[in-house]
Protein backbone atom coordinates (compact mmCIF):
# COMPACT_ATOMS: atom_id res chain seq x y z
CA UNK A 1 0.00 0.00 0.00
CA UNK A 2 1.46 3.52 -1.30
CA UNK A 3 0.22 5.80 1.30
CA UNK A 4 0.78 9.76 0.22
CA UNK A 5 0.73 12.00 2.94
CA UNK A 6 1.28 16.27 2.96
CA UNK A 7 4.40 16.73 4.94
CA UNK A 8 4.47 20.58 3.22
CA UNK A 9 3.57 21.88 7.01
CA UNK A 10 7.06 20.83 8.07
CA UNK A 11 8.62 23.49 5.75
CA UNK A 12 5.96 26.20 6.78
CA UNK A 13 5.69 28.28 9.63
CA UNK A 14 2.85 25.93 10.62
CA UNK A 15 6.07 23.59 11.70
CA UNK A 16 6.47 25.28 15.01
CA UNK A 17 2.53 25.19 15.65
CA UNK A 18 -0.02 22.39 15.95
CA UNK A 19 -0.66 20.95 12.30
CA UNK A 20 3.24 20.85 12.25
CA UNK A 21 3.22 19.25 15.55
CA UNK A 22 0.78 16.70 14.55
CA UNK A 23 2.32 15.79 11.02
CA UNK A 24 6.13 15.59 12.89
CA UNK A 25 5.37 13.40 15.77
CA UNK A 26 2.71 11.38 13.29
CA UNK A 27 5.53 10.82 10.66
CA UNK A 28 8.01 10.07 13.60
CA UNK A 29 5.82 7.09 15.34
CA UNK A 30 5.32 5.62 11.45
CA UNK A 31 8.90 5.23 11.30
CA UNK A 32 9.05 3.42 14.62
CA UNK A 33 6.34 1.23 13.91
CA UNK A 34 7.53 0.37 10.56
CA UNK A 35 4.56 -1.25 9.13
CA UNK A 36 5.72 -3.49 6.46
CA UNK A 37 2.70 -3.29 4.33
CA UNK A 38 3.30 0.26 3.63
CA UNK A 39 5.30 2.51 0.95
CA UNK A 40 5.19 6.40 1.98
CA UNK A 41 5.27 9.18 -0.34
CA UNK A 42 5.76 12.89 0.90
CA UNK A 43 4.81 15.71 -0.71
CA UNK A 44 6.76 18.56 -0.43
CA UNK A 45 7.96 22.25 -1.06
CA UNK A 46 10.70 22.61 -3.98
CA UNK A 47 11.22 26.06 -3.52
CA UNK A 48 11.25 26.34 0.90
CA UNK A 49 13.47 25.19 2.88
CA UNK A 50 13.87 21.22 3.44
CA UNK A 51 12.11 20.55 7.19
CA UNK A 52 14.53 20.16 10.01
CA UNK A 53 16.24 16.69 10.60
CA UNK A 54 14.02 14.35 12.32
CA UNK A 55 12.75 11.02 12.25
CA UNK A 56 10.74 9.94 9.67
CA UNK A 57 9.77 6.75 7.79
CA UNK A 58 12.03 5.74 4.38
CA UNK A 59 10.24 7.82 1.77
CA UNK A 60 10.07 9.44 -1.73
CA UNK A 61 8.69 12.94 -2.52
CA UNK A 62 6.57 14.90 -4.65
CA UNK A 63 8.03 17.86 -4.96
CA UNK A 64 5.44 21.32 -5.47
CA UNK A 65 5.96 24.51 -5.65
CA UNK A 66 3.73 27.45 -4.16
CA UNK A 67 3.71 31.34 -3.39
CA UNK A 68 5.67 32.48 -0.85
CA UNK A 69 2.92 32.76 1.65
CA UNK A 70 2.30 28.64 1.37
CA UNK A 71 -1.10 28.17 3.53
CA UNK A 72 -2.85 30.54 1.29
CA UNK A 73 -2.15 29.15 -1.95
CA UNK A 74 -2.63 25.54 -0.91
CA UNK A 75 -6.17 26.50 0.56
CA UNK A 76 -6.93 28.12 -2.86
CA UNK A 77 -4.89 26.45 -5.30
CA UNK A 78 -4.77 22.77 -4.01
CA UNK A 79 -7.61 21.41 -5.49
CA UNK A 80 -6.24 21.98 -8.70
CA UNK A 81 -2.91 21.44 -8.45
CA UNK A 82 -2.74 18.25 -6.24
CA UNK A 83 -5.17 17.08 -8.78
CA UNK A 84 -2.08 17.38 -11.38
CA UNK A 85 0.64 16.75 -9.07
CA UNK A 86 -0.93 13.70 -7.42
CA UNK A 87 -2.09 11.67 -10.79
CA UNK A 88 -0.72 9.16 -12.35
CA UNK A 89 1.61 8.52 -9.26
CA UNK A 90 0.79 5.12 -8.14
CA UNK A 91 -1.10 6.50 -4.90
CA UNK A 92 -3.36 3.75 -2.98
CA UNK A 93 -4.29 6.75 0.26
CA UNK A 94 -3.81 10.13 0.39
CA UNK A 95 -3.54 11.49 3.93
CA UNK A 96 -4.28 15.53 4.04
CA UNK A 97 -3.06 16.55 7.70
CA UNK A 98 -4.94 19.75 6.83
CA UNK A 99 -7.49 21.12 4.37
CA UNK A 100 -5.48 20.14 1.12
CA UNK A 101 -7.52 17.84 -0.77
CA UNK A 102 -7.61 17.48 -4.93
CA UNK A 103 -11.03 18.11 -7.12
CA UNK A 104 -10.30 15.37 -8.64
CA UNK A 105 -8.79 11.98 -7.87
CA UNK A 106 -8.40 8.01 -8.45
CA UNK A 107 -7.56 7.34 -5.04
CA UNK A 108 -9.52 7.45 -1.60
CA UNK A 109 -8.48 10.28 0.38
CA UNK A 110 -7.77 10.66 4.37
CA UNK A 111 -8.17 14.31 6.17
CA UNK A 112 -7.29 15.52 8.96
CA UNK A 113 -9.99 18.20 11.02
CA UNK A 114 -8.16 20.03 13.72
CA UNK A 115 -10.92 21.99 14.51
CA UNK A 116 -13.76 23.85 12.37
CA UNK A 117 -12.58 28.02 13.61
CA UNK A 118 -13.12 29.07 10.37
CA UNK A 119 -17.04 28.56 10.76
CA UNK A 120 -17.46 29.61 14.30
CA UNK A 121 -15.25 33.05 13.84
CA UNK A 122 -15.84 34.03 9.87
CA UNK A 123 -15.71 37.49 10.49
CA UNK A 124 -11.92 36.80 11.52
CA UNK A 125 -11.22 33.86 9.33
CA UNK A 126 -13.24 34.37 6.10
CA UNK A 127 -13.03 38.02 5.68
CA UNK A 128 -10.78 37.34 2.40
CA UNK A 129 -12.18 36.06 -0.38
CA UNK A 130 -9.43 33.98 -1.47
CA UNK A 131 -10.04 32.41 2.49
CA UNK A 132 -14.00 32.14 2.10
CA UNK A 133 -13.64 30.87 -1.42
CA UNK A 134 -10.80 28.52 -0.30
CA UNK A 135 -12.10 27.01 2.57
CA UNK A 136 -15.70 26.61 1.21
CA UNK A 137 -14.01 24.30 -1.33
CA UNK A 138 -12.22 22.64 1.12
CA UNK A 139 -15.40 22.14 3.21
CA UNK A 140 -17.37 20.74 0.42
CA UNK A 141 -14.29 18.48 -0.99
CA UNK A 142 -14.01 17.02 2.98
CA UNK A 143 -17.45 15.68 2.84
CA UNK A 144 -16.75 13.48 0.43
CA UNK A 145 -13.16 12.26 1.35
CA UNK A 146 -13.61 8.41 2.06
CA UNK A 147 -12.58 9.41 5.80
CA UNK A 148 -12.36 12.02 8.40
CA UNK A 149 -9.66 11.66 11.45
CA UNK A 150 -10.89 14.22 14.43
CA UNK A 151 -8.71 14.62 16.76
CA UNK A 152 -11.26 14.79 19.64
CA UNK A 153 -14.72 13.68 20.00
CA UNK A 154 -16.16 17.54 20.11
CA UNK A 155 -14.48 17.89 16.61
CA UNK A 156 -16.29 14.88 15.34
CA UNK A 157 -19.06 16.61 16.74
CA UNK A 158 -18.81 19.72 14.62
CA UNK A 159 -17.59 18.00 11.40
CA UNK A 160 -20.65 15.76 11.64
CA UNK A 161 -23.06 18.73 12.59
CA UNK A 162 -21.38 21.94 10.65
CA UNK A 163 -19.93 19.65 7.65
CA UNK A 164 -22.56 16.83 7.61
CA UNK A 165 -20.35 14.15 7.49
CA UNK A 166 -21.71 11.10 7.91
CA UNK A 167 -20.63 10.20 11.73
CA UNK A 168 -19.30 6.81 10.38
CA UNK A 169 -17.24 8.05 8.42
CA UNK A 170 -15.43 10.38 11.35
CA UNK A 171 -12.89 8.30 13.50
CA UNK A 172 -11.44 10.10 16.27
CA UNK A 173 -7.56 9.49 16.71
CA UNK A 174 -6.37 11.53 20.22
CA UNK A 175 -3.07 13.92 19.59
CA UNK A 176 -0.44 13.01 22.51
CA UNK A 177 2.54 14.76 23.81
CA UNK A 178 5.96 15.79 21.75
CA UNK A 179 7.91 12.12 22.51
CA UNK A 180 10.73 14.70 22.80
CA UNK A 181 9.31 17.06 25.08
CA UNK A 182 11.41 16.36 27.78
CA UNK A 183 10.67 19.21 31.06
CA UNK A 184 13.77 19.42 33.59
CA UNK A 185 12.66 19.65 37.27
CA UNK A 186 10.74 22.89 38.49
CA UNK A 187 13.15 24.66 40.23
CA UNK A 188 15.26 24.53 36.95
CA UNK A 189 12.66 26.18 34.55
CA UNK A 190 12.14 28.73 37.21
CA UNK A 191 15.79 29.47 37.20
CA UNK A 192 15.30 30.06 33.71
CA UNK A 193 12.55 31.68 33.59
CA UNK A 194 14.22 34.18 36.21
CA UNK A 195 17.45 34.53 34.18
CA UNK A 196 15.71 34.59 30.12
CA UNK A 197 13.28 36.69 31.23
CA UNK A 198 13.44 38.50 34.50
CA UNK A 199 10.58 36.44 35.46
CA UNK A 200 10.11 36.50 40.08
CA UNK A 201 9.70 32.84 41.89
CA UNK A 202 5.71 32.55 41.08
CA UNK A 203 3.85 32.73 37.37
CA UNK A 204 1.41 31.23 35.31
CA UNK A 205 2.18 30.39 31.99
CA UNK A 206 0.55 30.71 28.44
CA UNK A 207 1.57 29.43 25.43
CA UNK A 208 -0.38 29.55 21.95
CA UNK A 209 -1.37 32.01 19.20
CA UNK A 210 -3.60 35.20 19.45
CA UNK A 211 -6.08 35.11 17.43
CA UNK A 212 -9.61 35.47 18.30
CA UNK A 213 -10.86 32.29 19.59
CA UNK A 214 -7.69 32.30 21.74
CA UNK A 215 -9.59 34.76 24.03
CA UNK A 216 -6.43 37.66 25.42
CA UNK A 217 -9.20 39.65 27.10
CA UNK A 218 -10.61 37.25 29.20
CA UNK A 219 -7.20 35.20 29.53
CA UNK A 220 -6.12 38.71 31.10
CA UNK A 221 -9.19 39.60 32.63
CA UNK A 222 -8.73 35.72 34.58
CA UNK A 223 -5.21 36.74 35.79
CA UNK A 224 -6.19 39.89 36.80
CA UNK A 225 -9.24 38.89 38.81
CA UNK A 226 -7.95 35.58 39.94
CA UNK A 227 -4.93 36.77 42.46
CA UNK A 228 -3.65 39.36 44.54
CA UNK A 229 0.28 38.58 45.21
CA UNK A 230 2.06 41.30 43.44
CA UNK A 231 4.91 38.91 42.72
CA UNK A 232 2.62 36.71 40.82
CA UNK A 233 3.33 37.20 37.00
CA UNK A 234 1.23 36.06 33.66
CA UNK A 235 4.48 35.10 31.10
CA UNK A 236 2.89 35.01 27.43
CA UNK A 237 4.88 32.55 24.84
CA UNK A 238 3.68 32.42 21.27
CA UNK A 239 5.00 34.14 17.60
CA UNK A 240 4.82 38.25 17.81
CA UNK A 241 3.74 37.53 14.19
CA UNK A 242 -0.07 39.63 12.25
CA UNK A 243 -1.74 38.01 15.14
CA UNK A 244 -0.17 39.92 17.79
CA UNK A 245 -2.31 42.68 17.11
CA UNK A 246 -4.73 40.67 19.30
CA UNK A 247 -2.48 41.04 21.83
CA UNK A 248 -1.73 44.55 22.03
CA UNK A 249 -5.32 45.33 21.87
CA UNK A 250 -5.99 43.36 24.75
CA UNK A 251 -3.57 44.76 26.92
CA UNK A 252 -4.18 47.81 25.96
CA UNK A 253 -7.86 47.55 26.71
CA UNK A 254 -8.43 45.77 29.87
CA UNK A 255 -7.40 46.39 33.67
CA UNK A 256 -4.66 43.66 33.66
CA UNK A 257 -1.67 45.02 35.38
CA UNK A 258 0.66 45.88 33.27
CA UNK A 259 3.95 45.44 35.10
CA UNK A 260 2.95 41.65 35.64
CA UNK A 261 2.86 40.59 32.59
CA UNK A 262 5.80 39.34 30.44
CA UNK A 263 5.48 38.50 26.81
CA UNK A 264 8.67 36.51 25.52
CA UNK A 265 7.67 35.83 21.82
CA UNK A 266 8.76 32.97 20.32
CA UNK A 267 10.89 30.23 22.10
CA UNK A 268 12.28 27.14 21.65
CA UNK A 269 11.84 23.93 22.08
CA UNK A 270 13.93 23.22 25.25
CA UNK A 271 12.79 26.60 26.46
CA UNK A 272 9.16 25.82 25.81
CA UNK A 273 9.55 22.80 27.88
CA UNK A 274 11.52 24.62 31.00
CA UNK A 275 9.06 27.66 31.06
CA UNK A 276 5.54 24.64 31.28
CA UNK A 277 8.02 23.14 34.57
CA UNK A 278 8.12 26.11 36.53
CA UNK A 279 5.24 27.67 36.30
CA UNK A 280 2.10 27.34 38.88
CA UNK A 281 0.02 26.06 36.29
CA UNK A 282 -1.14 26.55 32.11
CA UNK A 283 -3.79 29.15 31.89
CA UNK A 284 -5.88 29.52 29.02
CA UNK A 285 -8.83 30.87 27.87
CA UNK A 286 -9.38 29.96 24.54
CA UNK A 287 -12.80 29.53 23.32
CA UNK A 288 -12.23 26.52 21.25
CA UNK A 289 -9.63 24.02 21.21
CA UNK A 290 -9.66 20.67 18.40
CA UNK A 291 -8.00 18.61 21.15
CA UNK A 292 -8.53 19.33 24.60
CA UNK A 293 -5.45 19.00 26.39
CA UNK A 294 -5.67 22.72 27.27
CA UNK A 295 -8.62 24.29 30.00
CA UNK A 296 -11.59 25.60 28.21
CA UNK A 297 -13.19 27.83 31.25
CA UNK A 298 -15.77 30.48 30.41
CA UNK A 299 -14.02 33.40 31.96
CA UNK A 300 -15.56 34.05 35.46
CA UNK A 301 -15.31 30.09 36.23
CA UNK A 302 -11.46 30.24 35.31
CA UNK A 303 -10.60 33.27 37.28
CA UNK A 304 -12.68 31.19 40.18
CA UNK A 305 -10.36 28.11 38.98
CA UNK A 306 -7.01 29.85 39.25
CA UNK A 307 -7.63 31.98 42.53
CA UNK A 308 -8.69 28.81 43.91
CA UNK A 309 -5.82 26.94 42.44
CA UNK A 310 -2.99 29.73 43.64
CA UNK A 311 -4.53 29.10 47.11
CA UNK A 312 -4.88 26.06 47.78
CA UNK A 313 -1.57 23.84 48.37
CA UNK A 314 -3.02 20.34 48.53
CA UNK A 315 -4.97 21.12 45.72
CA UNK A 316 -1.76 21.83 43.19
CA UNK A 317 0.15 19.22 44.39
CA UNK A 318 -3.04 16.38 43.64
CA UNK A 319 -3.31 17.93 40.16
CA UNK A 320 0.22 17.81 39.45
CA UNK A 321 0.89 14.31 40.53
CA UNK A 322 -1.88 13.62 38.31
CA UNK A 323 -0.63 15.37 35.33
CA UNK A 324 2.23 13.46 34.07
CA UNK A 325 0.09 9.86 34.50
CA UNK A 326 -3.02 11.38 32.15
CA UNK A 327 -0.36 12.87 30.08
CA UNK A 328 1.09 9.07 29.22
CA UNK A 329 -2.25 8.09 28.42
CA UNK A 330 -2.07 9.47 25.03
CA UNK A 331 0.87 8.52 22.76
CA UNK A 332 1.69 9.09 18.96
CA UNK A 333 2.80 5.56 18.46
CA UNK A 334 -0.96 4.88 19.57
CA UNK A 335 -2.03 7.27 17.11
CA UNK A 336 -0.07 6.27 14.33
CA UNK A 337 -1.38 2.34 14.73
CA UNK A 338 -4.91 4.03 14.44
CA UNK A 339 -3.98 6.13 11.78
CA UNK A 340 -2.86 3.08 9.57
CA UNK A 341 -6.11 1.31 10.74
CA UNK A 342 -7.84 3.97 9.03
CA UNK A 343 -5.71 4.06 5.66
CA UNK A 344 -6.31 0.37 5.71
CA UNK A 345 -9.82 0.14 5.97
CA UNK A 346 -10.21 2.67 2.89
CA UNK A 347 -7.52 1.16 0.82
CA UNK A 348 -9.21 -0.12 -2.23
Amino acid sequence: MRVAIDARHLQTVARVRGIGRYTRNLLAAFARRSPRDVEWTFLRLRNFPPPDPGLLPAHDDIATSRLRHPELSMLALDPVLLSLELGGKGIDVYHSTQLSLPARRRFPAVVTIHDLAPLRWPAHYLRLPYSRLGHAWQYALARHADAVIAVSEATKRDVVERLRVPADRVIVVAEAVDSEFDPPSAADGRELARARFGVPERYVLYVGQFDPRKNMRGLLRAFAAADRDRDLRLVIVGELGKLSSHLREALENERAPRDRVIVTGFVDEPTLAALYAGAECLLHAAFLEGFGLTALEEEDALANALGRFLADEALRSGLRARARPRARVFSWDRAADETLAVYRSVAR
